[in-house]
């Protein structure tokens, strides 16, 4: 697996459009059914529908980014309450202490890959549109 952070599954509609190392693109036609959903017959200019592409791959790589930091966090709290559940009652001492002396290699090692779940965008959505309205 890559470190690409905008890797795709196989298969998904968006990974044939991009190119490795960028966020993928929306492709003009999903985009045109989106902006046709309430009005089917409205006419809207290809450069209309390139700009709206645009703007929701912001939106999109936006949530992302906001769902994979609740993910984190979300992550650390649940590791933090396991340590000092099994540990004892100092193990935030014995944590503090040993973070001091990694290496910067331990350190990386320790990296966990998260899951974005559903729950993690419904958290982020309510910020996410006041921040864009």
């Amino acid at each position: 697996m890559s470190n690409n952070p905008y890797q795709l599954r196989e298969g998904s509609v968006l990974a044939s459009s991009s190119s490795p190392g960028s966020p993928p693109t929306i492709p003009g036609d999903l985009t045109r059914k989106c902006l046709q959903l309430h009005h089917p017959y409205q006419k809207i200019a290809s450069d209309a529908v390139d700009l709206s592409s645009e703007l929701l791959k912001l939106v999109v790589v936006e949530a992302r980014r906001r769902a994979a930091i609740e993910a984190e966090c979300e992550a650390a709290v649940s590791d933090t309450g396991n340590k000092s559940e099994s540990d004892g009652s100092q193990s935030w001492m014995k944590d503090s202490y040993e973070d001091e002396n990694d290496t910067l290699t331990t350190k990386k090692k320790k990296k966990k890959v998260v899951e974005i779940r559903a729950d993690h965008i419904s958290k982020i959505a309510a910020e996410l549109l006041m921040d864009l309205s």
